[in-house]
C-alpha cells in the first residue's frame, strides 16, 4: 500500500516543469506539503506523533521511488530528522524541512556544553549541507551528539550553493547557534546513527534512480533504429545493459540489507546497521560510476542534453553519491576496523556483517607461528 500510494504520488507530481524549477531556485511547496499530509515524513515514528512506528524495510519505498522519480525534495532528510525527533519524544510539524550534516561535514565544528556537560550552542562552519536555505531544522551529528538547532534562529548563517544537480547544497556558518535538543538515539552498537541513517537512506535513493537509467536504456534500445534494426538487437549493447542490469540488483539487494538491519522505533540495539550501511553506500555510489557511463553510452549524445531525462537522472546520482559520506570515506571506515581488530576477527564479523571491536586485543602467536587457541 506504501509503495502503490508513493509511486502514483510521484509518478503524477514530478514533472519536467517541476524539476526545472526547482533547480533556478523554487521549493516544492505543493509536492511537499501532499507528502507530508499523506504521512510520508513521519513514517517511523511513534503514532502519538503522527506516525506508524513502521519498520525501516516499509520505508524503502518513499526512498526508492523519490530517486526513482528524481523528486526534488528533502524527503529522506525529514524521514532521518522526525524518526530521531520521535525517539526521544519530540512532536514536530510534519511538513518542516529537515538538513542533516553528519561524517566530515561536522567534524570542524564545536560544541559548547554547560556546567553539567549538557550541549548549549554548536559553532563552526559546515559546506555541502542539503537544503539548508529551506530548511525549518538542522540536525547535526557532533562527536557522539545529535543536536537539534532551529536553522532559522540566531546564530545560523546558510550560503547558498548548489551540487552537481543544481540542487542546494548550501554552506552553513554557526555563530554559537543554540541547540534547542540532544537527540539521543539510545541504540546499543550504533555510536553515529545520523550518519548511518543518513547513508543507508540515500544508498537507497541511488538504488532507484539508477533503475530509472536502466528502465530508459533499455527503452532507449527499443525505439532507436539504426541500418534497418534497433540498436538493442547489438549484443556489445545487451552485455553493456546486463552490466548495468547487474549494478541496479547489487545496490538494491545492499540498501535493502541495510534498511532491514537499521532499528525500528521499539528497538535499542543494531549490531549490524553500521556495517550494513557501508556496504550499501559503498555499493550504491561505486555502481553511479559504471551504471551512468553505460546509460550514456547507450543514448549516445542525447543522453547529455538538458531536454532529455536522462542529464537530471545522471546528475543527481553524481551529487547523491557524495552524499552521506562518499564510497572512499565509508571503505576506509570498514578497512580501518577490521585492520585495527586482527585478521582473528575477520571472518566471523564479515559473515555476522558487524564491525569488529577494535579495543580487543588481538591473539598472539606462539613460537611456531601457531595462534594460542586450538
Amino acid at each position: 500500500m506504501i509503495e502503490e500510494t508513493v509511486k502514483r504520488l510521484l509518478g503524477n507530481e514530478v514533472s519536467r516543469e517541476l524539476l526545472t524549477a526547482v533547480e533556478a531556485g523554487d521549493f516544492a511547496h505543493a509536492l511537499w506539503q501532499t507528502m507530508a499530509e499523506a504521512g510520508m515524513t513521519k513514517i517511523l515514528c511513534r503514532e502519538a506523533h503522527g506516525g506508524i512506528e513502521a519498520a525501516w524495510l516499509d520505508a524503502q519505498p518513499l526512498f526508492y521511488q523519490t530517486g526513482y522519480t528524481q523528486a526534488p525534495v528533502p524527503l529522506a532528510q525529514a524521514v532521518v530528522g522526525q524518526y530521531l525527533a520521535s525517539r526521544c519524544g519530540l512532536d514536530l510539524a510534519a511538513d518542516g524541512v529537515f538538513a542533516l550534516a553528519a561524517g566530515a561535514q561536522s567534524r570542524p565544528l564545536t560544541l559548547h556544553c554547560d556546567d553539567a556537560g549538557a550541549p548549549t550552542s554548536v559553532a563552526g562552519t559546515m559546506k555541502a549541507v542539503k537544503w539548508a536555505r529551506h530548511a525549518h531544522w538542522l540536525v547535526i551529528e557532533v562527536g557522539n551528539q545529535i543536536c537539534l538547532v532551529d536553522a532559522r534562529g540566531a546564530g545560523v548563517r546558510v550560503e547558498p550553493k548548489a551540487d552537481a544537480a543544481s540542487l542546494p547544497s548550501d554552506t552553513v556558518v554557526l555563530d554559537h547557534a543554540h541547540v534547542v535538543h540532544v537527540l539521543t538515539a539510545g541504540i546499543a552498537d550504533l555510536p553515529r546513527p545520523l550518519e548511518v541513517f543518513y547513508a543507508v537512506a540515500t544508498a537507497a535513493q541511488l538504488a532507484g534512480a539508477l533503475e530509472y537509467t536502466l528502465d530508459l536504456a533499455v527503452q532507449y534500445v527499443k525505439d532507436r533504429v539504426q541500418f534497418g534494426k534497433p540498436i538493442g538487437k547489438n549484443q556489445a549493447i545487451q552485455q553493456q545493459l546486463a552490466v548495468l542490469a547487474g549494478e541496479v540488483a547489487c545496490s538494491y539487494a545492499a540498501a535493502t540489507t541495510a534498511l532491514r538491519d537499521l532499528p525500528a522505533m521499539p528497538q535499542d540495539s543494531a549490531a549490524q546497521a553500521e556495517f550494513s550501511a557501508a556496504v550499501a553506500k559503498v555499493t550504491a555510489s561505486d555502481a553511479v560510476r559504471t551504471g551512468a557511463s553505460i546509460a550514456h553510452q547507450v543514448h549516445g549524445a542525447i543522453g547529455f542534453t538538458y531536454e532529455y531525462p536522462l542529464n537530471f537522472a545522471t546528475r543527481r546520482l553524481w551529487a547523491w553519491r557524495a552524499e552521506a559520506g562518499s564510497s572512499t570515506e565509508w571503505a576506509e571506515r570498514l578497512g580501518q576496523a577490521f585492520i585495527q581488530a586482527g585478521s582473528q576477527q575477520f571472518w566471523p564479523h564479515l559473515t555476522a556483517r558487524t564491525l569488529p571491536n577494535a579495543n580487543v586485543p588481538r591473539r598472539q602467536n606462539n613460537a611456531e607461528g601457531t595462534p594460542n587457541h586450538v
